[in-house]
C-alpha cells in the first residue's frame, strides 16, 4: 500500500508542475506524456503515460529518415540518387515542397526536406522509390520498428499525416531516437541544422526549442490536431546526452517549455548544470587602434552564437589559433543580438582573416 501512495504521491506532484499536464478528462489525459532516457545506459529517468499509444504526428519521419540512412549505407541508395514525383506524392497535404508531378529530388535534398521542412510530399516520395507504394512502406517501416523493440508502434504512412490504425508511444519514439543517434551517428548531425534551401527558397527549422535550450542537438517535431504538439528531443551536457520525447502539449509553445522543465529537472539530479557562458555587452565608445577583432556571425539566440564560434574554430584552426573567442551583445533595430567574434587580431590580420573565410563563403567583417 506505502508503494502506491509514493507512486499517486510523485504522480500527483508531477501533475501540478508541469502544465501540459492541467486537464482532467480522460482524452486528454491519454493524450499526454513524456519519457526522459539517458543515452549511455538507456536508464528511464523520467516517465508519465510513456506506454499510452497515441498519433505519432511528423514523428514518424524519424523512421522514414531512419530507413533512408539505412539504405544509405547499405548501398541501396547514394546521395545524389533522384527520387521520382509521382502524382500521389505530389498531392500530400501541406507541410510540403509542393513538388510536380514527374519531376525528381535527389535522396539529399529530400533528408533536409523530411528533417527541417518536415515536409508529406518529400516523405511520400521516399516511401514510394524505396517500395513501390508508401503502403508497402509502412509495412517495412513497421517491421524497421518492431525489430528496434517498438513493439506499440504501427505504421500506415510515412508523413504522419492522421490515420486511426498508425500509433505509436513517447517510449517508442525515445527507443527509436536512440537507435538513430547510435546507429546513424553522422547522420544524425544533420538534425542539428537551422536551415536549408531548396530551389531558391530558404526553409528554417520547426524545432524552436533546439535553437535555445543548452546542449540541444535534435531531433524532431510534430503536429496534427488528433495528436496535438509533439516533440523529440536530444541535448548533451558535459558528455551526457539526454533523449526526451513528450506528446500531447497544447501548442508549441507550451510543449517545449513542458519539456524544457523536464530536462532540465533531470540534467540538475545528475548534477549536471547550465554552463555560465560569458557574454561581453557591447560599449561603441570603448575602441583600441591595437585590438581589431573578426565577427563571424551574428545571431538572435546566444546558443547559436556559441555553435558558430566552435564550428569556425574546428574547421579554421589557423585562422582562429591563439584567438579569444567571445559572445558580444549588441543591440541593432531596437533588438538584442549575439555576435560571434574572434579578438587580439592586428588590424592586417584581421583583414587576411576575413579575406580567407570569405574564401570559403563564410561570414565575416571587422571590428576595431
Amino acid at each position: 500500500m506505502l508503494w502506491l501512495i509514493k507512486k499517486m504521491s510523485n504522480f500527483f506532484r508531477f501533475f501540478v508542475t508541469l502544465s501540459f499536464l492541467f486537464l482532467f478528462s480522460l482524452d486528454a489525459i491519454a493524450k499526454k506524456a513524456a519519457i526522459v532516457l539517458d543515452y549511455d545506459t538507456k536508464e528511464v529517468l523520467f516517465e508519465i503515460n510513456a506506454d499510452t499509444r497515441n498519433y505519432p504526428a511528423s514523428l514518424t519521419k524519424i523512421m522514414t529518415l531512419y530507413i533512408t540512412f539505412d539504405y544509405l549505407k547499405k548501398g541501396k541508395l547514394k546521395n545524389k540518387t533522384l527520387l521520382k514525383v509521382s502524382k500521389k506524392a505530389a498531392s500530400k497535404k501541406p507541410s510540403k515542397l509542393y513538388l510536380e508531378p514527374g519531376s525528381s529530388i535527389r535522396v539529399e535534398d529530400a533528408i533536409f526536406a523530411l528533417i527541417i521542412k518536415s515536409a508529406n510530399d518529400v516523405a511520400a516520395v521516399v516511401a514510394e522509390n524505396i517500395s513501390g507504394s508508401e503502403q508497402e512502406f509502412s509495412k517495412l517501416m513497421t517491421k524497421y520498428a518492431h525489430d528496434l523493440g517498438m513493439h506499440n508502434t504501427n505504421f500506415k504512412n510515412a508523413s504522419g499525416l492522421h490515420h486511426k490504425s498508425q500509433l505509436t508511444t513517447a517510449r517508442d519514439i525515445a527507443t527509436l531516437s536512440h537507435a538513430l543517434i547510435k546507429n546513424f551517428p553522422n547522420k544524425y548531425k544533420l538534425f542539428s541544422s537551422e536551415k536549408f534551401t531548396y530551389a531558391g527558397k530558404t526553409y528554417k527549422t520547426h524545432n524552436k526549442l533546439m535553437l535555445n535550450y543548452e546542449g540541444a542537438d535534435g531531433i524532431k517535431t510534430g503536429y496534427i490536431s488528433k495528436s496535438g504538439y509533439q516533440l523529440a528531443f536530444s541535448a548533451v551536457r558535459e558528455n551526457k546526452r539526454l533523449i526526451g520525447v513528450i506528446f500531447g502539449g497544447d501548442s508549441g509553445s507550451q510543449r517545449n517549455k513542458s519539456l524544457k522543465i523536464i530536462m532540465d529537472k533531470e540534467f540538475a539530479e545528475l548534477n549536471i548544470s547550465k554552463k555560465k557562458s560569458k557574454v561581453i555587452v557591447s560599449n561603441k565608445n570603448i575602441k583600441s587602434n591595437d585590438s581589431y577583432s573578426i565577427v563571424v556571425g551574428t545571431f538572435k539566440y546566444k546558443n547559436n552564437a556559441d555553435k558558430q564560434l566552435k564550428l569556425i574554430k574546428s574547421k579554421y584552426p589557423k585562422t582562429t589559433n591563439n584567438k579569444n573567442a567571445l559572445i558580444v551583445l549588441i543591440k541593432a533595430g531596437g533588438k538584442q543580438l549575439y555576435e560571434s567574434r574572434f579578438e587580439n587580431f592586428s588590424k592586417n590580420e584581421a583583414y587576411k582573416a576575413c579575406k580567407r573565410l570569405k574564401k570559403y563563403n563564410r561570414d565575416c567583417f571587422i571590428r576595431s
